[in-house]
């Protein structure tokens, strides 16, 4: 749950929105794109079960700057954006429906899982138009060589989790345990001090498109065996869990 406060979700949704836009327009170093989406996890603990939109407004604008910062502000895209912006809000309803529907079983990775597994769905619809969290790191190679075995959307669940971490620290009823502090440093500096250990090339936005268009000439056997693992196993569990919630729904009445 969220920490007990009386500070307004624009509060929150301003912070994602310039956290998520910092990471955009910062690629050289897109250190902010680890702590801008907890704002918006944080957001999911205000919003009414009775009234799933409640508070998805906010969530929805700080992802509309989000979409809109990919592309520098440039208005042209302002369409696009909002549609991104849209789709990419779904899982963070989806997380409040099942936590209405299973109470305390439903824990925030679904907000991962979901987010993941629509990034593979437009992978496999609209790769070439979508524009993939990982993206934000596309500078910055280097700090995915271990990208082989996860894929290149491995980074999109390093960012997201990242996120969880964050919020769990700072933002959640107990923050600030000690644990916590020390898991998310882990694992925001952990991959890319892993990385600086491996002679891999790390995979890149072009060889997703290659494998997925079928024309890869990756020479390495684990990703070609491999492809996106990581999207692919989340939407796996994403179809699982809405499954098992809507049966629950059912029964329950």
């Amino acid at each position: 749950m969220a920490k007990k406060t009386k500070i307004h979700p624009i509060v929150f949704c301003i912070s994602a929105s310039v956290l998520l836009a910092g990471g955009c327009i910062m690629t050289s170093f897109p250190i902010f794109i680890f702590f801008g989406f907890a704002p918006l996890f944080a957001l999911t603990d205000k919003a009414d079960d009775s009234n799933m939109w409640r508070k998805m407004e906010w969530i929805l604008f700080s992802l509309i700057s989000y979409f809109m910062a990919i592309h520098l502000f440039d208005f042209s895209f302002a369409v696009s954006s909002m549609t991104n912006a849209i789709v990419f809000t779904l899982p963070f309803l989806g997380y409040v429906w099942t936590r209405h529907i299973l109470g305390t079983y439903a824990g925030k990775f679904i907000i991962i899982f979901f987010w993941l597994a629509i990034e593979y769905l437009l992978l496999k619809i609209l790769p070439s138009q979508t524009n993939f969290l990982a993206d934000t790191l596309r500078f910055r190679p280097e700090w995915m060589l271990w990208n082989i075995h996860t894929g290149y959307l491995g980074a999109s669940a390093w960012i997201l989790l990242a996120n969880l971490l964050v919020y769990q620290t700072f933002l959640s009823e107990n923050p600030m345990r000690w644990y916590w502090i020390i898991l998310t440093v882990l694992i925001i500096i952990g991959p890319p001090l892993y990385s600086f250990t491996l002679n891999f090339e790390p995979i890149t936005r072009k060889e997703l498109m290659n494998l997925y268009r079928d024309k890869s000439i990756i020479k390495d056997v684990t990703y070609l065996s491999r492809g996106e693992i990581v999207v692919r196993t989340s939407s796996i569990i994403s179809a699982m869990i809405l499954l098992f919630t809507l049966v629950k729904s059912q029964t329950s009445k």
